[in-house]
């Protein structure tokens, strides 16, 4: 037997024997959840036990029905309404988020009795952004068993909450300083967790997520309908996932824009409850905080109309009513239906955010890997996306520093965007710079409102974390149209590219995302219809293939078209068995069924199999610039990566705009053994490419 063969089955071996996740302590009382413990927000599980469901479970606390509701019955005093600030009815604007009296204020428990459906349970950090889960977990020794049921973001809550998982392992969303918002000073994560026998449903953002957890199972789970990933677990330690199956969610109708208008409602609406003095000029008006917020208000409203209340059902989806509402549909609407932003669906990653590039291997001090991850009889199929970039004006042009300008959840002060029928700049008068003048919409014109409020010192209360905002003065000074500053070229703007709304980087669609893993094993997996029909990277910011334009980018070039079924970076000690990857499409950019990266090391693929790739099959490709070459391949394999073995791999049905390759072996040493090559139906290949 050959020694690097044996090598691989000493690994199989190894993990073969490495102890399970340990499962959760069921020796507890079982807590039974229905629909009544969801309607006011979000399922805290704080001590062990089992629970579970004892029906389906369509999250929507909240609600405007059930807000109006609460008032009519007095559930809901009229004192504490103005108090809050709910109109009777109450609108799309106002519902799906905590009320302030929902919210812990130290020894203050609020006007509600402790228990109650409405007393102060939430922390105003952690829920700050919303009700961010359904479930969220900070326990040890916990089981959610779905008893056969689903347990899902209604369609409501999932248009009003952008940011959401179905369950959170853990207190809070993001680890201190990380994410859009200030979480809070410490994180409690859950360990010693299993999540068993559903569905787990629609979601906005996560099916299951957290950092920093332990011990983690999740068996004969399926999910379906999650728009960014299935499973997103950062700098966990054991992970088992499996008999499961996982499937995106199409007919998305809102781009990140719209989540950029849920977010920035409470900065606005705390401007005009603090009397703000602020005024912003547009277009010769001048406009107050009142007037910032009634059109902020009106654009969520008449697009809750739209989707939820009267859905206007274009091609079995229910969309913006463009006739009605132009702006908002201008300014909101999806037309593809799939996500707009990086498409996952098995992720994990180093503790903290998964949002920069991909990453190097942990130092295991500084950053903390992932570890013991195992994923046996795991499926995605029909994963669809349509990843978009989103240009950022870099402040270094305009200002002092060099960052992206962004508001203080961090979502890109959008210039350039267009409209979705007609391709038409929707916030300035031109494409072209020098005739770039400010038009705006209710979105950005409410974070530039901010942005001169703050710098004005201009601001009510000190609970609203402001410190990612970067709008600089030269910006507010463009937007007011103000004299020497009536264009983007007046002002000296400069870009950054390779990002979303978010200026998250842009990595593509990737089925299953193992990113800074140690010890790794997928077994009998596979992924089967993984497209993405975003646009390819614009050159605005120049031809950068051979470097990055995003600050936190690792891979060069633009990254949002790519399509990937696996991926490994930052990974060490990984085996693959029994896996395969067919049907990936990628209109425009690389397609690969497995993709080694950066600087994973010690990574081995086992009777692997990948069939039909199609890359870059737009018949409009644009050649040059920021994209990376539209190659089909089998097995991708970066020129920083350490020992990498194939064995007893079967590729077949390339087709790539730029060429196919079975093996795209950049390191120049990957080991390839008992390789079939069988490229029917291609014009071209080549083994080895370096």
């Amino acid at each position: 037997m050959p020694m690097l063969t044996l090598v691989a089955l000493m690994t199989l071996m190894t993990f073969g024997v490495m102890a399970p996740a340990t499962s959760a302590s069921e020796g507890l009382d079982v807590v039974w959840l229905d629909a009544d413990d969801f309607i006011y927000g979000t399922y805290i599980i704080d001590r062990p036990g089992t629970y579970k469901l004892a029906e389906d479970i369509s999250f929507n606390p909240n609600s405007p029905a059930t807000l109006t509701a609460a008032l009519e019955t007095g559930a809901i005093p009229a004192d504490v309404a103005a108090q809050v600030g709910l109109p009777d009815p109450v609108d799309a604007y106002h519902a799906g988020r905590p009320l302030y009296t929902q919210f812990a204020h130290g020894d203050d428990a609020g006007p509600f009795a402790p228990g109650g459906p409405l007393d102060a349970r939430y922390d105003p950090a952690a829920y700050g952004v919303g009700f961010f889960a359904a479930i969220a977990v900070a326990a040890d020794g916990v089981v959610i068993d779905l008893d056969g049921h689903t347990i899902e973001q209604s369609a409501e809550h999932a248009l009003l909450q952008r940011f959401f998982s179905v369950i959170e392992l853990a207190d809070q969303p993001f680890i201190p300083d990380q994410g859009p918002a200030g979480f809070g000073d410490q994180i409690t994560s859950a360990t010693n967790v299993e999540i068993r026998n559903g569905i787990i449903g629609r979601s906005s953002h996560h099916g299951i997520h957290g950092n920093g957890n332990e011990n983690v199972t999740i068996s004969h789970v399926d999910f379906v309908d999650y728009e960014v990933g299935a499973v997103a677990l950062n700098g966990v330690q054991s992970l088992s996932v499996r008999h499961s199956v996982a499937e995106n969610r199409k007919g998305i109708p809102v781009l990140g824009t719209f989540s950029a208008a849920t977010f920035i409602k409470a900065y606005i609406d705390d401007l005009v409850e603090a009397r703000s003095t602020t005024t912003l000029t547009v277009g010769g008006q001048q406009l107050r905080a009142v007037d910032i917020q009634g059109s902020l208000q009106a654009a969520i409203n008449n697009t809750h109309h739209d989707v939820i209340v009267d859905p206007n059902i274009v091609n079995g989806r229910a969309v913006i009513n463009e006739a009605a509402h132009p702006v908002e549909y201008g300014l909101f609407h999806n037309s593809s239906g799939f996500i707009d932003g990086n498409s996952y669906s098995f992720l994990t990653n180093e503790f903290g955010v998964a949002v920069n590039g991909f990453p190097t291997t942990p130092d295991g001090i500084d950053r903390i890997p992932s570890r013991n991850v195992r994923f046996r009889n795991v499926h995605v199929i029909d994963q669809r996306s349509s990843i978009k970039e989103v240009p950022a004006i870099d402040s270094n042009g305009v200002a002092e520093g060099g960052a992206a300008v962004i508001d203080p959840v961090g979502a890109v002060f959008q210039v350039r965007n267009t409209h979705p029928r007609t391709g038409a700049p929707i916030t300035i008068a031109s494409l072209d710079d020098t005739e770039a003048r400010y038009v705006g919409n209710p979105l950005t014109n409410a974070q530039a409102f901010l942005a001169k409020a703050v710098h004005s010192g201009d601001l009510g209360n000190d609970r609203l974390d402001i410190t990612r905002l970067n709008i600089p003065g030269s910006v507010v000074g463009w937007v007011e149209g103000r004299a020497g500053s009536e264009t983007l070229a007046d002002i000296g703007t400069t870009y950054l590219c390779n990002g979303d709304s978010m200026f998250h980087v842009n990595k593509g669609a990737i089925a299953f995302k193992l990113d800074a893993v140690e010890h790794a094993m997928l077994v009998d997996t596979s992924v089967h219809g993984l497209e993405n029909i975003g646009p390819p990277g614009d050159g605005l910011c120049g031809d950068y293939s051979d470097s990055t334009s995003h600050p936190a980018a690792t891979i060069n070039g633009y990254g949002g078209a790519a399509v990937r079924a696996y991926t490994f970076a930052g990974a060490e000690d990984v085996i693959v068995v029994r896996s395969e990857a067919g049907d990936l499409r990628s209109k425009s950019g690389p397609a690969a069924g497995f993709a080694m990266l950066t600087d994973s090391t010690r990574v081995s693929l086992v009777d692997a199999r990948v069939r039909s790739v199609d890359a870059g099959w737009d018949d409009e490709m644009p050649g040059g610039g920021p994209n990376n070459e539209a190659h089909a391949s089998g097995f991708y394999v970066a020129d920083d990566t350490g020992t990498v073995t194939i064995i007893r791999a079967c590729v077949t049905d390339l087709d790539g705009y730029d060429g196919e390759y079975v093996v795209h072996d950049l390191s120049g040493h990957a080991m390839v053994i008992g390789t079939r090559d069988a490229l029917r139906g291609t014009t071209s290949w080549a083994r080895w490419a370096g």
